[in-house]
């Protein structure tokens, strides 16, 4: 008897140890998309699916968590947009929205660069749209956040300045 003889009659009577995938475990498998081939062990089967289970319950808690946030952030978001006197339509970007923010602020800053009152209340603001674009996570979060953080140091040197000249 050969080698290779010897090699396939051991693969062979160990397949009868492993049991072969159930009825219900193929179906399962086709259901949730698993591919899976005729070596494939019951064992396997289970572990696969128990993996996609976990997996798929997995995203739907972070997608309910995303929206959640993204959903909050929005409404703080609207909060300070009615705050400055723009306009929320029901349609409105979130992105959209906080760019609306930060050009309303950026004209309020140059239109009262005297008023030291209304420069320290358009520093909280400033603060407030630095904090919700900080909460918001994405790839221009980051760059939202830095610019709002520099309007509101834009903000205080005017307030400086100006209390400055005040004395």
């Amino acid at each position: 008897m050969a080698i290779s003889s010897v090699k396939y009659n051991l693969a062979n009577s160990f397949g009868a140890y492993n049991q072969k995938l159930t009825q219900e475990t193929k179906e399962k498998l086709i259901e949730l998309n698993i591919p899976f081939s005729a070596n494939t062990t019951e064992a396997e089967g289970k572990r696969l699916i128990s993996a996609s289970q976990s997996k798929s319950a997995n995203e739907d808690s972070n997608m309910f968590s995303k929206n959640q946030n993204t959903s909050d952030l929005f409404e703080k978001a609207a909060a300070l947009a009615k705050k400055l006197g723009i306009e929320v339509n029901e349609g409105t970007n979130f992105n959209t929205l906080l760019i609306s923010i930060e050009s309303k602020l950026e004209q309020l800053i140059n239109l009262n660069k005297s008023n030291i009152d209304t420069l320290k209340e358009l520093q909280g603001y400033s603060q407030e749209l630095a904090n919700i674009q900080a909460q918001s996570n994405g790839s221009s979060g980051y760059d939202n956040t830095n610019q709002a953080l520099m309007t509101s140091l834009e903000i205080m040197a005017q307030y400086n300045k100006n209390y400055l000249n005040k004395n």
